[in-house]
């Protein structure tokens, strides 16, 4: 599925710091399926807190208004996008029993992608008076843990070589789609090796964009909190923020962004043309689980919902 196509799809959720204060429970558990899965993300609000108290460390003032807000996010999320999500993933699932080609990848990507936006469209006000709460040690803190992250990935993905670089995305990739697919054999993948050798792209570019996009934001936190900027002028920097997330604002940029998007279709079309029918029956399946799963929480809500009116009716 949307697993090959390219990293700026999640990264939209991992790079948008506060974005992803919801994001790790949210689309992660649709993507996961299985019943620890639905477990994850009824706790999605409380793990999600620790991540970010992590990340940033709150303090007596903040910690009740973050637990508030993702308490209300994960539950617009639950009853306004998993129906949503749960039609999505029956139109991948059937798509996944033959090959899909470019475009229809493409399309999938979209139909994906416009879930992130819409998340982090519906928690930018509530972003925004975290980050007018936040004082300079909390944006340091914020930056050294991007700092390690960042060294991290380096170290795992961005080898001086490149040509071992290319290896590290040969081998990760074939890691994804024996994720979705299966085990695969020798000979298939010798041919995403191959191919993947003829469509090369430039992993330093994309990490370059991704330093980018976690520049912007600490720019953005530094501002609202050295100028005292208000909710609705800090609301504005994010929404403008969001606006050149994935392909920045220059064309070289926003080249290398098509370039990207459309490599990793491409990838995603080659495998699903040497894939075998046992291979796409797994991928069904899984995708299959995840739809359950889904459909799962989906009945969840209705029960919580009547908990909650008789709570607050009380």
């Amino acid at each position: 599925m949307t697993i090959f196509i390219d990293n700026n799809y999640m990264s939209l959720f991992h790079r948008f710091l506060t974005t992803k204060l919801i994001i790790s429970f949210l689309l992660a558990t649709t993507l996961l399926g299985c019943s620890t899965v639905r477990f994850a993300y009824n706790q999605g609000d409380t793990l999600a807190y620790w991540w970010l108290d992590d990340h940033i460390g709150f303090n007596q003032v903040q910690e009740p208004l973050i637990r508030g807000s993702l308490e209300r996010h994960f539950w617009w999320h639950r009853t306004e996008q998993l129906p949503e999500i749960s039609g999505s993933l029956q139109r991948a699932q059937q798509k996944l029993q033959a090959q899909i080609s470019k475009s229809e990848f493409l399309i999938l990507r979209a139909e994906f992608q416009k879930y992130a936006y819409k998340i982090a469209d519906e928690i930018i006000p509530d972003t925004a008076k975290l980050l007018i709460s936040l004082d300079a040690s909390q944006i340091e803190t914020m930056q050294k843990r991007i700092n390690k992250n960042n060294q991290k990935f380096k170290n795992e993905y961005l080898p001086k070589d490149k040509n071992k670089q290319a290896t590290v995305r040969a081998n990760k990739i074939i890691e994804r789609a024996e994720w979705l697919y299966g085990n695969l054999n020798s000979t298939q993948e010798s041919k995403i090796r191959e191919f993947l050798l003829k469509n090369p792209i430039d992993a330093e570019i994309a990490f370059e964009q991704k330093l980018r996009r976690q520049s912007e934001f600490i720019v953005i936190c530094k501002e609202v909190q050295q100028l005292k900027l208000s909710q609705k002028a800090t609301e504005a920097l994010l929404r403008d923020y969001m606006k050149n997330f994935e392909s920045g604002k220059n064309k070289e940029q926003q080249a290398f962004h098509k370039k990207w998007v459309e490599s990793g279709a491409e990838t995603a079309s080659f495998i699903s043309a040497i894939v075998n029918e046992e291979q796409n029956k797994h991928a069904s399946e899984k995708i299959g689980g995840w739809v359950a799963d889904v459909q799962e929480l989906i009945k969840d809500s209705t029960v919580l919902a009547a908990k909650r009116s008789a709570h607050l009716n009380r």
